[in-house]
């Protein structure tokens, strides 16, 4: 009777398959994970997300993300998490450099970021900071899943009046055209401007 020896190739690759746990980090330790969406695709029902596994909280790794994109180069899934976390949609110093380094290169823009005086200490992405989180395990892949189902529409009402006298309404469509736009108005730092425009012009005129 013979009996089949595995191979040394098909050792390594049991162990490897072992060792990447589904749900689990390839790095050792405690980890924290999120996850951000891609992408919707309402006519197949799935949503593409990126699962995040760090050592670090969520904050960690968009500083990580930050720094490194200013300071070296992102890899392409870091690249894509980076653009899809709302803490860089949503800051205007961010999606401002963003748009100046595409324009202008990364050393304009860190030697502008570098010395803004609306950032505090602990808010410079100087390159020191940047070596500080360089060692933080963070590990990225995607997954697709299938999104809840929505349930149908039941039909359709006739009037407002076969809704109920005491069902609450919303407000009238006319009520945005009596808001004046200058009461909402808000001065807003131009991130964009101090990023591209030359220190000089940025003083006021006498």
């Amino acid at each position: 009777m013979k009996v089949r020896v595995p191979s040394f190739t098909n050792i390594i690759l049991n162990l490897s398959f072992m060792t990447e746990r589904s749900g689990f980090p390839r790095f050792s330790g405690s980890f924290k994970t999120f996850s951000v969406r891609l992408n919707t695709n309402r006519e197949t029902g799935t949503e593409e997300r990126l699962l995040v596994y760090s050592q670090g909280s969520r904050a960690k790794v968009v500083n990580f993300l930050w720094y490194k994109f200013l300071w070296d180069e992102l890899s392409r899934i870091e690249y894509e998490l980076f653009l899809a976390m709302p803490e860089t949609l949503n800051s205007p110093m961010k999606f401002a450099a963003l748009r100046a380094t595409l324009l202008y290169g990364k050393k304009r823009v860190r030697n502008k970021l570098k010395n803004c005086p609306f950032l505090t200490e602990k808010e410079l992405p100087t390159r020191k900071r940047y070596q500080g989180y360089k060692h933080l395990n963070v590990e990225i892949s995607r997954f697709t899943r299938n999104l809840p189902k929505v349930p149908k529409f039941k039909g359709w009402i006739k009037s407002l009046s076969t809704e109920g006298k005491g069902r609450p309404r919303g407000p009238s469509f006319l009520e945005p055209l009596a808001i004046i736009e200058n009461d909402y108005e808000d001065n807003v730092f131009d991130w964009y401007n101090y990023l591209t425009v030359d220190e000089f012009l940025l003083l006021p005129s006498k």
